[in-house]
């Protein structure tokens, strides 16, 4: 991920609790699957 999540992906990480996840996804490079599997949760 490059620049600011996608507003879309935003607010379902808001919802699972995960939004650091995002923050943290400007710093350094994620896993889609990973972060995917943590918002099914």
């Amino acid at each position: 991920m490059h620049g600011p999540p996608s507003p879309l992906v935003e607010n379902y990480l808001r919802e699972a609790g995960f939004w650091h996840v995002a923050t943290v996804g400007q710093r350094c490079k994620l896993d889609p699957k990973l972060i995917s599997a943590l918002i099914e949760r």
